[in-house]
């Protein structure tokens, strides 16, 4: 296995067998990552090969992290693995996980993008996997050990809690015309189509879905949950506007 120098290598050990392995991300790659993430097109053009910063280390090590839990859930109908002790190294002539004469199996993805290309490899030495390769060889486990619905739902579950959603709290609603919108000043007072003790309407991703009372926690704004929508009366809850007016 070749590496660039600097390179952006992660090793780590791979449990039960308790083996090493690498995986290397090629480092236009790496630069294109980074640079999306902070607002760019996502292009490594122009970029000298250098070492990298420690904010890029920290931008790439949270993509790894999500890489090693992919890892491992691909693993999991062979054989349930933990993968520890991940370590970058930027000098691979540090790195070294078996013998130069030992064999190893290596995996490169290309991973294409609209600005970037580039290969993630993965190198196990042939010791690593030695003791689970007759696992690799049955083709029975594919029927064996696929998931079943409950486990594949739980599995979703478990992705869906860590999803970020837009949350948003109603306190009043109208409707004015664009006419009235014109002659608006500083001072003005419009009157919402919302009575003074109806209770806020909190929307998760643009869609009501609970019923509470605004206050307020510490300098921090706050919603105590009352009720849940019921689905069949959410269309009510978005459409329940009228005109407002100007005083």
């Amino acid at each position: 296995m070749s590496l660039s120098n600097p390179s952006c290598s992660y090793q780590f050990t791979l449990a039960p067998t308790n083996g090493q392995a690498i995986i290397d991300f090629a480092m236009p790659l790496v630069f294109a990552f980074v640079d999306r993430i902070f607002g760019g097109k996502g292009s490594s053009q122009g970029v000298e090969a250098r070492q990298l910063t420690p904010i890029e280390i920290g931008v790439i090590n949270r993509i790894v992290k999500r890489v090693i839990e992919d890892l491992e859930a691909t693993w999991e109908p062979i054989l349930r693995v933990e993968i520890t002790d991940i370590e970058l190294e930027t000098n691979p002539e540090f790195m070294q996980i078996t013998a130069a004469s030992e064999i190893v199996i290596l995996l490169a993805f290309e991973v294409n993008s609209t600005n970037s290309s580039g290969l993630v490899s993965l190198c196990y030495p042939f010791f690593t996997l030695e003791s689970i390769l007759p696992r690799l060889g049955q083709q029975s486990y594919v029927r064996t050990n696929r998931m079943n619905q409950e486990e594949l739902l739980r599995q979703n579950n478990l992705r869906l809690q860590k999803t970020e959603v837009p949350i948003r709290a109603e306190l009043a609603r109208g409707m004015a015309t664009f006419r009235s919108l014109q002659q608006l000043q500083v001072g003005d007072v419009l009157t919402l189509d919302t009575e003074m003790d109806e209770p806020t309407v909190l929307y998760v991703n643009d869609e009501p879905k609970f019923i509470g009372k605004p206050g307020r926690v510490g300098r921090k704004s706050a919603v105590q949950i009352t009720e849940y929508i019921d689905p069949e009366v959410e269309e009510l809850f978005k459409n329940k506007s009228k005109p407002v007016a100007t005083e």
